[in-house]
């Protein structure tokens, strides 16, 4: 993985930007192999002088591109936000303006109309005597100064009428509708009167003269009605409408020149009109200034809202260049910014984890080529130093032939048993599946006790149980007889060799399975290494040796060679012998490493654990736990994978 370089630091000119996990492979592109420098596998791998190793670097894909011009939305969320929560304030504020424009011009119009038919019958009622007296004249002897009583209705009733505010015209008709006195220049007598409803004249002419003229006497009014209308530019127009009888000529003329009529008296709610404009210029004011105020106080609150977003762009772009230690952090909130920020923060940390694992695993990978090759290598070249020395005469002595070929068999057996090893790890990490049977698991202990007990000398080798009888559990069990056996001869190797040594046993019943418990009074192992024993090709004076100067691993005595029929089964180094299985510990400088892997691996493989305790001076403690019954599908991870070259 490359590094991750600080904020604000220029990369080096070639480096990656993003880890190449994060970055796609382009179609036809390959990446060249890692070659690991100072180990075993530059020569397993060994490169052309002069050639330079490959490196292949994956650009990142290029940002998408900006829109340019002039853009009537705006680009980012922030402004979005705030002119869409503006817009739709402005929105209500508009209608709920025009709902009040509507209610308050109803009301006003109501209101106003009641106050224009109270005006209207009280001046028309007022000013009817003057009318009739215009027409009669000043004298009632001799009529003088009487007037037609068009001229009449123009002066006593009209005209005092334009004065007043809101009455837009005013009309004496006769008892069909039709217009007598105009007040509107250039209108014939007899036209029809504007703004009639002929329903409502009908009516009132019922109303008013259904009795006579006879019984009219007296009475200035004799019947009203009102109504509202909408002109031709869709304003409302108030008519008024009264019955009369009027003087059509003086009595000098005709004692009986009385006649029924109308008077229509209309408004146009000039002073309504008035208060709407007004109501309405304040109400646009109001929607302005609240869009103006939402703008300047939501721009900060939606801002600070959008803070924490801010920081997830930031850290994901850190992302993006190759920091996974980035994280958002926002605490305790629930809303789905912080929900957004978990989940980023959790995928950050997967993805980091995988990453750890990765070049974990790489570098898991270079050492298993070191080891496997440093291994592989120490009996290869046994084997060929001693065709050396068949090949420089030897083969002329038939005993050192003989010695020869079965040192060269050993090494050849040592090398196989390696391979056997490495090919067990290997199918146990592609997840072949086991031959799970219904096993007596103080049984199968019984059989690889009598087996170590052949290994053990005097030294004692007892199996104890919890006296429950028959332990039956769902296993594999040649797998789970060769975990036992590896543990066993572990014990033997390193534990006490005198006759106070001992081994011990234990198979009992757990909560939901059984425990195996294999102990022993030896020199235990150092707490250093307790967390990698499991590993692949780890032994502990291997690692401790490594510690050591190189004076101080010279000045080590070197163990004598033992040579022909005293030489040990597993070559001159120790390997082999034990469990018939290859398995070898943490302890002799020939031990693979092999034997805790392979056998930490099968009891994953049944679903359970295998632990260990150890203290020096008092002894180690490996303790089995197996499940009853294993999992169908068996989820096993081996403790070091082997990786795939």
């Amino acid at each position: 993985m490359p590094p991750a370089y600080p904020q604000g630091q220029a990369y080096p000119a070639g480096a990656p930007k993003t880890p190449p996990a994060l970055r796609r492979l382009a179609p036809g592109a390959s990446v060249a192999p890692h070659q690991p420098t100072g180990s075993v596998a530059d020569q397993l791998s060994p490169r052309a002088e002069g050639d330079a190793p490959t490196t292949l670097i994956l650009t990142p894909p290029p940002p998408p591109t900006r829109r340019r011009g002039f853009q009537l939305w705006p680009r980012t969320l922030r402004w979005r936000l705030i002119l869409t929560y503006s817009l739709l304030l402005a929105l209500l504020l508009l209608t709920l303006g025009v709902a009040l424009n509507v209610t308050i011009s109803r009301t006003l119009y109501h209101t106003d109309f009641g106050v224009f038919q109270g005006e209207a019958t009280t001046g028309v009622a007022a000013y009817m005597p003057r009318f009739r007296s215009l027409v009669e004249g000043t004298s009632t002897q001799t009529c003088a100064n009487s007037v037609g009583y068009q001229q009449a209705f123009q002066d006593a009733i009209a005209n005092p009428f334009k004065a007043v505010n809101g009455v837009s015209g005013i009309y004496l008709l006769d008892d069909q509708g039709g217009l007598l006195a105009p007040d509107v220049a250039g209108v014939n007598p007899g036209a029809p009167a504007p703004y009639m409803d002929a329903h409502k004249l009908a009516a009132l002419a019922t109303q008013a003269f259904s009795g006579g003229l006879r019984q009219t006497t007296g009475r200035q009014i004799l019947a009203a009605t009102g109504y509202t209308l909408n002109a031709g530019s869709s304003q409302p127009i108030g008519v008024e409408l009264m019955a009369i009888t009027y003087r059509t000529a003086s009595t000098c003329v005709s004692k009986f020149a009385t006649a029924p009529g109308f008077v229509e008296v209309v408004t146009n709610f000039a002073r309504v009109r008035v208060a709407l404009a007004a109501l309405r210029v304040a109400l646009l004011v109001v929607v302005i200034a609240i869009f103006a105020v939402g703008l300047a106080i939501g721009g900060p609150l939606t801002a600070r809202a959008l803070q924490p977003l801010a920081r997830v762009s930031s850290a994901a772009r850190r992302v993006a260049r190759g920091d996974l230690t980035q994280r958002v952090r926002l605490g305790h909130t629930d809303d789905e910014i912080g929900q957004l920020a978990y989940t980023f923060d959790e995928m950050v940390e997967r993805i980091q984890e995988t990453f750890t694992a990765q070049q974990a695993s790489e570098d898991r990978m270079r050492q298993f080529i070191a080891d496997a090759s440093h291994e592989l290598r120490t009996p290869l070249t046994s084997i060929r130093g001693y065709t050396d020395v068949l090949l420089r005469g030897a083969k002329d002595d038939p005993e050192t032939v003989e010695r020869v070929l079965l040192a060269t068999k050993h090494e050849a057996e040592r090398m196989s048993r390696l391979v056997n090893d490495l090919l067990t790890l290997a199918r146990f990490d592609t997840n072949r599946p086991l031959d799970l049977q219904p096993t007596d698991l103080i049984a199968l202990a019984g059989e690889a006790v009598d087996q170590a007990r052949i290994l053990a000398g005097d030294r004692e080798v007892a199996l104890r149980t919890d006296g429950a009888g028959r332990l039956m559990v769902n296993l594999d069990g040649d797998r789970i007889k060769q975990t036992l056996l590896v543990l066993l001869d572990n014990a033997l190797k390193y534990g006490r060799q005198g006759p106070d040594g001992w081994v011990r046993v234990y198979v009992e019943r757990a909560d939901r399975g059984a425990l195996i418990t294999i102990a022993d009074n030896g020199q235990g192992i150092a707490p250093d290494a307790l967390p990698h024993i499991f590993e692949r090709f780890y032994r502990v004076q291997r690692a401790m040796r490594q510690r050591m100067t190189g004076a101080q691993v010279a000045a080590r005595p070197e163990p004598p060679a033992l040579t022909g029929a005293h030489a040990p089964r597993g070559g001159q180094d120790g390997h082999g012998g034990g469990a018939n299985n290859g398995a070898h510990n943490v302890g002799t400088p020939g031990g693979s490493g092999l034997g805790l892997a392979i056998a930490k691996a099968i009891v994953d493989a049944h679903g359970g654990s295998l632990t260990v305790q150890s203290r020096l001076g008092a002894g180690t403690t490996f303790t089995i736990a197996l499940p009853i019954n294993p999992p169908t599908r068996r989820s096993m991870t081996a403790p070091q994978p082997i990786p795939q070259a």
